[in-house]
């Protein structure tokens, strides 16, 4: 299944987003999936990423799902911990990494000659 989004509109704190299926044929066949706003808010979901949010949910139902569809909690909570949970594995990469790597930057520096005046007076600076 593949569904265009065909825009969105606010409903008190409910944004309602209406998305077609694409290639359905007359007559179309239209969805609607429903987010709460504050909940969105609560789990510090970016805005611009609700709509394709709603996409993946809808093309995640089976063929039999139609008419609205309301984004769960659920799906947002899994979604706020997925950055979380990003981040901390980034973390503990880089601590390995730099705990097997002695930083030897130092002598490497001094040892490329940086800054050096050769016999002829010019800089042998990085070539």
């Amino acid at each position: 299944m593949v569904f265009k989004l065909m825009g969105f509109t606010n409903e008190l704190s409910l944004r309602r987003f209406t998305f077609e299926l694409v290639g359905s044929g007359p007559p179309r066949t239209t969805m609607f999936v429903v987010a709460d706003m504050a909940l969105v808010r609560k789990h510090k979901i970016p805005l611009q990423e609700l709509p394709l949010l709603c996409l993946r949910l809808l093309e995640s139902l089976t063929a039999a799902a139609n008419g609205t569809v309301v984004f769960p909690e659920k799906e947002m909570i899994e979604y706020a911990n997925r950055p979380e949970e990003a981040k901390t594995l980034a973390e503990q990469k880089r601590r390995q990494f730099s705990a097997a790597k002695p930083d030897s930057r130092g002598d490497a520096w001094q040892a490329a000659g940086e800054g050096r005046i050769n016999a002829t007076g010019e800089s042998e600076g990085w070539r």
